[in-house]
Formats: C-alpha cells, sequence, structure tokens
C-alpha cells in the first residue's frame, strides 16, 4: 500500500537526500566497482532483460551504481539501448550505440548528441532502468527532486491498460529508508535491484 503524502516536503526530502549522497559519496571506487558487479549478477540472474528490446538505462556519475558493464551486455545482446536527453525541460531518450559521441547536459550528465526529431517517448520502451538517491522496500523511488522521471513516466498512471516500460531501479543496500513519503505525483518502481535483493512491488 502506497501512502500519499499531499503537499511539498522539500525541506525533509532535500535532507535525506543530502545525508543519502554523502554516504554514497563517501564509496571508494573499488567499492563501487565490487557492489556494481554484484547488482550485474543480479540483473542477469532476475532474467528482466530477457524478453525486452528496447530498453533505456542512464548514464552513471557521482558514484551511482555503474551502468557501464550493463551497456556492453546490452550491446553484446544486440538490445536497442536509449540513453535519457532532457529537452525543453522534458526527459526524452535518445538512441546510443557504441562510438557515439555524448555531451554533458546542465546538470553534467552525459547525452547522446541526437536530432529532436529522432527522440522518443518512455512509452514505446521496453524497459527503463532508473537511477536513484534513495528507496523503500515497497519500491517508492527518491530522485534528484527534478521530478524529470515522473514527468516522463505519468502516463503509467493514467492508463490501468499500460503495463510498458517496465520501471527497475539501481541502488546500493545503504541507500534504502524504512520508508518514504511520497507525493501523488510520484511514480514508483516496479522493481529495485541492490547487491543483495530483489525487491518487488
Amino acid at each position: 500500500m502506497r501512502t500519499v503524502i499531499v503537499g511539498y516536503l522539500h525541506p525533509i526530502m532535500n535532507n535525506l537526500r543530502t545525508r543519502i549522497k554523502e554516504k554514497r559519496g563517501q564509496l571508494s571506487s573499488d567499492n563501487v566497482g565490487r557492489l556494481g558487479e554484484a547488482i550485474f549478477r543480479n540483473i542477469l540472474d532476475s532474467n528482466i532483460l530477457n524478453d525486452k528490446k528496447r530498453i533505456a538505462i542512464y548514464y552513471s556519475v557521482n558514484n551511482e551504481v555503474t551502468t557501464e558493464q550493463i551497456i556492453k551486455h546490452l550491446w553484446a545482446e544486440n538490445k536497442e539501448l536509449f540513453l535519457p536527453i532532457i529537452k525543453f525541460n522534458q526527459l526524452m531518450f535518445g538512441s546510443y550505440k557504441s562510438g557515439d559521441n555524448l555531451n554533458n547536459n546542465k546538470f553534467g550528465i552525459p547525452e547522446p548528441v541526437t536530432r529532436t526529431e529522432d527522440l522518443i517517448a518512455a512509452d514505446i520502451l521496453d524497459l527503463v532502468i532508473v537511477p536513484l538517491v534513495a528507496f523503500d522496500s515497497n519500491c517508492n523511488r527518491l530522485g534528484m527532486g527534478g521530478g524529470y522521471y515522473d514527468r516522463a513516466l505519468a502516463f503509467k498512471q493514467t492508463s490501468s491498460e499500460t503495463h510498458s516500460p517496465l520501471l527497475i531501479g539501481l541502488a546500493y543496500e545503504l541507500q534504502k529508508v524504512n520508508a518514504l513519503e511520497i507525493n501523488s505525483w510520484d511514480i514508483p518502481m516496479d522493481g529495485i535491484i541492490s547487491e543483495t535483493k530483489t525487491y518487488l512491488s
């Protein structure tokens, strides 16, 4: 059961963001690599990739769960891969192939160099692998605070017939909290995969 909190909780959420980001930032590069490898293995064991063709994934920065190994695996499996792109203050997705050029956006996150007319929306994807700052065992997600993913995925709330894309968050166990207070516009994940466990909503 998701408890909907009406109103804004920016001070509380921003304090939590700061605390979790500090904990994540203290991970050594060796730990980031080791935990990322364990999460990659759990992704493979979960079989979520098997029947998915069009997959969006984030480009990891600032000690987020590394996606480099996942991206190389998806290319080797001939999946259609997409990275998020912020365009006109909206989150869209651009094709990402091996060797493609990337440019940093206003947040310093690498994005594909893609024509606006070639961008796609999330509703035609089969799977979206999502970054997060914090999560709880009910697969509620706390992001960076910009609301980009929530707006891009809002259609998941308005159509009972919409099952795609599958939404999977990646996180370290240190990012888990007892419970997140959420708003009506927050989009939960279908699952969250950490180095030790796969949580399902």
